[in-house]
């Protein structure tokens, strides 16, 4: 795995702080689904590049094995919060959310350290982070169906409905399947984060056709993700070529981004 070009604090702080103000933005009307779709987009970046780094310990089969189980604990928090709703005020939910998901990704993490005896040095603050990013991923794309955080319109449209079932197995493909598809010697940052941004918006799609049954303006949701799979693919494959060059050029695996 090469240097990252952007530190993994600096993806952290942008996945968690980004994605909630965007969640919260989400009630604006026309534009708070464009804001959900930022907010989807940051989690998944943040849950991606937190994988690629624990998954260079050679966790092998375990990986795939991490996010499922991770983005389950980010969907209990989801609905714990939505659920606690009745106790508290719609704009503490997303922070429960957040809290519940953080709790649950520490105590699996003690018990695969504990029990299970798995020495990976970051292995606590990455299921803390995926377990976060996974809840992050799904209330924004929750947010994106009804355009609104508000509990009530959550519980009913997408809890009762099932959609939060879909948006769950999801959010597993659209974490998972960069690093899946990028990892080896020369698995790089940019390659992989092009790929997470390009499935993210594959997602928004199909979300965006879901979301006509509650959202006037589902069409231009849809027209957005269409422009930025395009262009989101466009650099995956540029980056993916760059790097193909380097190798049979030179004979070696780069450690760069694959501009030289």
């Amino acid at each position: 795995m090469a240097d990252d070009i952007i530190p993994q604090q600096i993806i952290t702080i942008m996945g968690i702080v980004g994605s909630l103000i965007c969640i919260y933005l989400s009630s604006i009307d026309v534009a708070g689904s464009i804001f959900s779709m930022a907010g989807m987009i940051l989690a998944v970046i943040y849950g991606t590049n937190t994988l690629r780094h624990i998954g260079g310990y050679s966790l092998g089969t375990g990986v795939p094995s991490i996010i499922y189980m991770l983005t389950a604990c980010g969907l209990i928090g989801v609905v714990s919060a939505l659920l606690l709703s009745g106790y508290i005020s719609d704009i503490f939910m997303p922070i429960v959310a957040l809290v519940i998901a953080f709790i649950m990704g520490y105590v699996i993490s003690m018990v695969c350290v504990h029990v299970f005896k798995i020495e990976v040095e970051i292995l606590t603050k990455s299921f803390i982070s995926i377990s976060i990013a996974s809840m992050l991923s799904i209330l924004s794309a929750s947010t994106l169906v009804v355009s609104t955080y508000a509990s009530d319109i959550l519980y009913n449209e997408v809890i009762c409905t099932g959609i939060i079932l879909l948006i769950m197995i999801m959010t597993v493909m659209v974490i998972q399947n960069p690093y899946n598809s990028c990892m080896g010697p020369n698995e790089e940052q940019y390659r992989t984060l092009s790929l997470a941004i390009s499935n993210s918006f594959l997602m928004i799609m199909v979300l965006s056709i879901i979301s006509m049954l509650f959202n006037t303006y589902w069409y231009v949701y849809l027209a957005i993700s269409i422009v930025g799979w395009i262009i989101a693919i466009h650099k995956y494959v540029k980056y993916t070529f760059n790097q193909a060059a380097v190798v049979k050029w030179s004979g070696l695996w780069s450690n760069t981004d694959g501009d030289d």
